[in-house]
């Protein structure tokens, strides 16, 4: 009788366990708050109101559970309370447009102007390298979305209105041009050193070989089923194999199109596992991170 008791409440616990549902942090240019919702209820457990005239294209959250978010005027971490534990602005005529967090902890950071900026910061807010470089283009806000830093210490840069990703070296030098497509949003590493790269009003992404300069494939607007592709924003990898993928309405019409969700996630072999598609609830979602 012991025996079965104790298998039975084995059982309860892996199954409690095997349920406990993912929840995403989610933003967007256009919305007017962040929020984390419940991945299988889809509904919103959290959420952090923005300031008429922000734009969030970027969120992540540290190992500490705060949140970092661009708000096109500067960038805050803050608490799940609320808290602002520090507010970095953007200088004016800029848009500070990236916040991620780095795998040693401290956050990377990037604005849009001329000069245009990227810089590394510590949890007390503390700048702890900056540099300075002229995209070539004129009006920030045709400049960059998401800026990465790969494992050389390179940092890449999908560049709007040239259509091409650049990477530079921490010392502001140029080290490769990649022509590409669209309005390149973001680059995601891959387990095989490849990189995918949304590319925006191209209603496409792409998997990149950087080294070679090489696009090994590419997804078009309607290559995948149950969605058509629309500006591709976020891309952010599962560890499943899998991906989120931002489908962000605010170019063209009909934004409500029910065959048009605003995020979805891909299985490994490209298929649709779930989707989100609410607009009555939520914003154009541009931007998405899973919650530790």
């Amino acid at each position: 009788m012991k025996k079965l008791i104790t298998l039975f409440v084995s059982l309860l616990i892996l199954t409690s366990c095997s349920s406990s549902s993912e929840k995403l942090l989610l933003a967007g240019s256009g919305w007017n708050k962040l929020v984390i919702i419940d991945k299988e209820s889809k509904q919103i457990e959290w959420e952090y109101p923005l300031n008429a005239g922000w734009e969030c294209n970027s969120v992540d959250m540290d190992k500490a559970g705060n949140i970092l978010f661009s708000y096109s005027k500067g960038a805050q971490l803050i608490t799940k309370d609320k808290k602002v534990l520090w507010d970095i602005p953007a200088p004016e005529n800029c848009e500070l447009q990236t916040a991620k967090v780095l795998p040693d902890g401290n956050y990377l950071l990037a604005w849009c102007g001329n000069p245009a900026s990227i810089m590394e910061v510590d949890s007390k807010g503390t700048i702890s390298s900056q540099i300075f470089f002229d995209t070539k283009i004129d009006v920030p806000h045709a400049q960059f979305r998401q800026v990465n830093k790969n494992n050389k210490g390179n940092y890449l840069i999908p560049l709007f209105q040239s259509s091409d990703l650049w990477e530079i070296s921490p010392s502001a030098n140029v080290v490769k041009q990649i022509p590409l497509e669209g309005t390149p949003f973001c680059t995601a590493l891959l387990p095989n050193g490849n990189y995918l790269v949304a590319c925006g009003d191209a209603h496409s992404y792409v998997e990149l070989d950087i080294e070679g300069g090489d696009v090994v494939k590419e997804v078009q607007a309607n290559d995948i089923e149950g969605i058509s592709l629309r500006f591709v924003a976020q891309l952010l990898p599962t560890k499943q194999g899998g991906l989120f993928l931002c489908n962000w309405q605010g170019h063209g019409t009909d934004p409500d199109f029910p065959d048009n969700p605003q995020l979805v996630e891909l299985d490994n072999q490209g298929n649709i596992v779930w989707s989100l598609n609410d607009n009555a609830t939520f914003g154009m979602i541009s931007t998405v991170c899973v919650v530790k």
